[in-house]
């Protein structure tokens, strides 16, 4: 394990340099990247790291890639998108035609290399069409990763990454780039994304959102730091708005009082009215 004094040294480099706090995380899971960091150096001990990282800072950077998981692929975990289709999108849609709003706000945080709003914005384009039927719609997609943020604004997708997405929606909103040898996403998708990098830990949640996506997040994170982030995010909910969290993640038992279970296997929460 890391001694107190290596993990210390450690945050405080990570607070100068990158800004991140790396308290957020759970203990065993910054141990784990740091293994997997000591790894691909050839390293066999904490102390060897901790001396690489006074000599070359800019391995905090790798070190952060490690941590920030941006592992994801289009339409991940496809029985949830046919659930959010059905008992969050459209019950947003009909919400907003029937009084008259012509804005729809959703924020995708956590969203890595841009896999889910770009899911997001598919989805939406399918249901409303092509010039989303008059609605002004926005994804706010946000992660910690700066890197990660660049990549998803570019919207280049190695194949596999495209595995799960139907033959159709690839013709329809994917370009191939012969020069890459990826998938582009076309401006059609783009237009509605905005990207931000944002600390949920740390920074103003984004208000006004019909619906939030933090998708194998919250696992990552100490409890204390998800009932915080949590709280943000009922700050951030428009009144009756939604919360999807990952299908391996548990909503914790204090957030109940924040959220009501719309549907659990696909892990969809919705904004209680009064919440203690």
């Amino acid at each position: 394990m890391v001694s107190r004094l290596d993990y210390n040294y450690l945050r405080s480099l990570m607070l100068r340099y990158l800004g991140i706090d790396i308290d957020i995380y759970k203990v065993q899971f910054i141990y784990r990247r740091l293994i997997s960091r000591m790894r691909a150096l050839n390293l066999n001990s904490i102390e060897e790291y901790i001396v690489v990282l006074k000599r070359n800072p800019q391995e905090l950077s790798y070190l952060l890639d490690s941590m920030t998981i941006n592992v994801s692929h289009f339409f991940r975990d496809p029985h949830v998108w046919g659930a959010v289709r059905e008992e969050v999108f459209k019950p947003i849609i009909d919400y907003k035609r029937s009084g008259g709003r012509r804005v729809i706000r959703i924020w995708s945080a956590g969203c890595a290399r841009g896999e889910e709003p770009y899911t997001i914005s598919m989805i939406l384009h399918e249901l409303l069409g092509p010039t989303l039927n008059g609605l002004t719609v926005t994804i706010l997609a946000t992660d910690i990763d700066p890197n990660a943020i660049e990549a998803a604004k570019l919207g280049g997708y190695d194949p596999k990454s495209l595995a799960t997405v139907p033959p159709s929606l690839i013709r329809k909103y994917f370009y191939y780039d012969n020069m890459t040898g990826k998938y582009v996403v076309k401006d059609t998708i783009k237009r509605i994304v905005k990207f931000k990098v944002h600390d949920v830990t740390r920074h103003p949640p984004i208000t006004l959102v019909d619906a939030v996506f933090c998708r194998y997040l919250l696992i990552y994170i100490a409890k204390d730091i998800q009932l915080k982030v949590l709280s943000n995010f009922y700050r951030a909910l428009s009144s009756g708005g939604y919360l999807v969290l990952g299908a391996t993640e548990f909503l914790p038992e204090k957030a109940y009082n924040m959220f009501e279970t719309v549907n659990l296997r696909a892990r969809i929460y919705r904004k209680r009215l009064n919440a203690d």
